[in-house]
């Protein structure tokens, strides 16, 4: 193949790759950009990169290798109260490390620190790989603060869960087969749940219900639920 043959070859591959993130994306519903979850400013040259503030190519948690390269440091000691109730089938245990632990890394609302690669840096404010040629950590990227410190600017504040859930619903639960509770509707995919409603080696968890990277429906819905439509995907009522 010539030169130009192979260069046309590969423009081909490339659109059809970036074709196949946009519909996707489109299927998806909306971008993160944005969104509370979108930390870019125009501060600094390398705080326009979205994804980075969560996601790294290179340099990734290695203690969290189950985790979509993950660019932050997680404080895997942290220990939450869980949900309890005695009417329960099966019992909600510590936040499961993917994916729930990845949310209330930030959600929690503690000022935590961890260990990586030698490097200590905080929970909520470091990356482990900076954007561009910065330092490691996050020397260079400036994040939005006002997404997570919205108060300060006469915004609504940011929700944090805090470290006590046994007023949330339950996460990090198995989900209930029909022979335990025939309350509960049983999953197309015991270990994946629903399309709609996923399930994590058959366990409930945040991303059960939220997704971090759609915003349609408020707050990051996975879908609406309007007239209980989420709650009843699960719950017979």
């Amino acid at each position: 193949m010539s030169f130009g043959l192979r260069v046309i070859g590969s423009l081909i591959t490339a659109a059809t790759i970036v074709g196949m993130f946009v519909i996707q994306d489109v299927a998806h519903g909306d971008s993160i950009v944005d969104s509370k979850h979108d930390l870019t400013t125009t501060f600094e040259p390398y705080s326009d990169q979205v994804c980075a503030f969560c996601h790294t190519p290179h340099g990734a948690n290695p203690d969290i290798p189950n985790a979509p390269l993950w660019n932050r440091f997680v404080d895997l000691n942290q220990t939450y109260t869980v949900y309890s109730s005695p009417t329960m089938d099966t019992s909600p245990g510590q936040p499961n490390v993917v994916p729930s632990v990845l949310c209330l890394g930030c959600h929690d609302g503690t000022s935590g620190s961890a260990v990586v690669n030698t490097i200590t840096g905080s929970t909520k404010h470091d990356l482990i790989n900076a954007p561009g040629p910065g330092g490691t950590p996050d020397t260079t990227s400036y994040p939005n603060c006002r997404n997570c410190h919205g108060e300060m600017y006469g915004d609504p504040p940011a929700f944090w869960q805090g470290t006590d859930l046994s007023d949330d619903h339950p996460i990090a639960m198995v989900y209930p087969t029909a022979a335990q509770d025939s309350a509960f509707l049983p999953p197309p995919d015991p270990l994946n749940g629903w399309l709609t409603v996923p399930l994590y080696q058959g366990r409930i968890e945040c991303s059960s219900c939220h997704d971090v990277h759609d915003p349609a429906i408020t707050p990051f819905l996975r879908i609406s639920n309007d007239d209980s439509v989420l709650c009843v995907t699960c719950h017979v009522k």
